[in-house]
């Protein structure tokens, strides 16, 4: 049990250090100050979008793959064309999709007609 706790505390001393450099980098000003309130996804989304790749490796030292991917659909991926081309550099380079093209078009919002 001693070291359950032990492990706790340092997944939970990793999202502090993720929160923490999102605060610095101006990218987390109108949320919560405490770290430990912060909901997970919202972690995971932030971390998506303004984080560098080496820095997003952290995130799969607390939470499994299949997790950070489910969140990367529901909150990126769903919103289609508005981060198209962060969306395709994740699914390429981070979470090592084969034909991103195809998984986004798939998952992904269907883009708006352009108007003539």
């Amino acid at each position: 049990m001693h070291r359950d706790k032990h492990f706790i505390e340092a997944l939970e001393s990793k999202k502090n250090l993720l929160w923490r450099h999102l605060e610095q980098m101006g990218c987390a000003w109108s949320y919560a100050k405490n770290p430990t309130t912060v909901d997970d996804e919202l972690l995971i989304e932030k971390s998506l979008l303004y984080l560098e790749f080496e820095e997003l490796h952290k995130l799969s030292e607390i939470y499994p793959m299949s997790y950070l991917r489910d969140v990367w659909r529901k909150r990126l991926v769903s919103q289609g064309a508005y981060y198209d081309i962060i969306n395709w550099l994740l699914a390429a380079m981070f979470f090592g999709i084969k034909n991103p093209d195809k998984y986004l078009k798939r998952y992904g919002k269907p883009r708006l007609a352009t108007r003539a």
